[in-house]
Formats: structure tokens, sequence, C-alpha cells
């Protein structure tokens, strides 16, 4: 996978600002984290990132728009070699987008096709850019039909839309940008299904 953005905030389904909250990342080691990526909550009350291997059932709190030092201090680009991220086992602070109603668009690491709308897919962590700071998430390429998948598929991203908008035309590429929503978010009340 070829991402190097993570998952991006595209639109609010009824429009309105979106719901963010600062909350502190998990200093533990092996979790940087990156513009992008897709965080839980973790049982210290802190957030820690999503990964491939977190099971299916653990509910995606929202994506890091946003990161802030110990102090609450933005972190900012130092270009051109270190973009805005937090280096493992470092404190700080995630500015989180946990709206319920968010929509991203994200890297599907498969044919996007007409059979991939509305399916369920789980994340999957590629690498990060730490010049850029952005997440390397994305979504895995199979397409899951149970009730654990963390996110569904929308369709393709408006951006691949402008530039492909026959859905099936995209299923020879190696990957499609997608347009995707978190199913159950973990502040959603539970059961949020489109």
């Amino acid at each position: 996978m070829a991402n190097q953005r993570g998952f991006v905030p595209c639109r609010k389904l009824g429009g309105g600002a979106a719901i963010t909250k600062t909350l502190p990342v998990s200093a533990a080691t092996n979790e940087a984290y990156f513009l992008g990526d897709a965080v839980i909550a973790s049982t210290t009350g802190k957030v820690r990132p999503l990964k491939n291997g977190t099971p299916l059932a653990t509910r995606p709190l929202g994506v890091i728009i946003g990161l802030l030092d110990q102090n609450g201090k933005p972190l900012t680009h130092s270009q051109p070699t270190r973009g805005p991220y937090l280096t493992s086992g470092t404190p700080g602070y995630a500015l989180v987008n946990c709206d319920p109603n968010q929509t991203y668009v994200a890297e599907f690491g498969g044919n996007a096709n007409d059979a991939t709308v509305f399916g369920g897919v789980k994340v999957s962590a590629g690498a990060p850019s730490t010049s850029t700071g952005l997440s390397g998430m994305g979504l895995d390429a199979t397409v899951i039909t149970t009730a654990d998948a963390q996110f569904r598929i929308l369709g393709l991203s408006p951006e691949q839309l402008v530039t492909n908008p026959n859905i099936a035309a995209v299923g020879s590429a190696a990957s499609a940008i997608v347009e995707v929503m978190i199913i159950n978010p973990a502040l959603g009340g539970g059961g949020h299904i489109i």
C-alpha cells in the first residue's frame, strides 16, 4: 500500500461542525502517533493507535487531526525533514475527530468495484511518513460481511470520482481511494450502521 496520508476527513453527514476531543496519548513503546491515524480508547483513559492486529470487535474512537506536545503546544512542520508527529514513548495529546457522522477518505488495499460498496473492512497499517507527519494507515483489501468490521465503504472518494466516475473501471487498479465511515464508533451510542 503506497498510502501516505491515512484517514482524511471528507464530509459530515447532516452538516455542521465536527465533534472533536483533545485526549492524552498512551506513551507506551511502539506507539507513535501521526495525523490521519485511527485510534481507540485505552483502559487508562488515553488513546492508542488502531492496529491491524486489534480485535475487530474493538470500537474505533475516531481519527487524529492534530497533535500537541505534553505542554499542550501544537506540533507543526519543521520542513523539510520532520512533520508533526509524536514519537514512540513521548507523552502528548491528540486532537481526535470523534464525530459519529464523519466520513473519511482512505486507501483501500484492493480493487474497488460495485461489490465493495457498503462492504465492511478493517484497518491496515502501512509505514507512516516522518517527513510529513502523515499516517500510513489504510484499509485492508479483504471485504468483511460480518458485523465486526470497523469501517464501511460508502463508495469512491469525491476526488477519485472526478477523475474516474465509473466505479467498475477502477476494478483494474491495484488500489483505490474510497470514502468510508466508522461503523460502530466508541462515542456513537452503539449500533451506528449505515
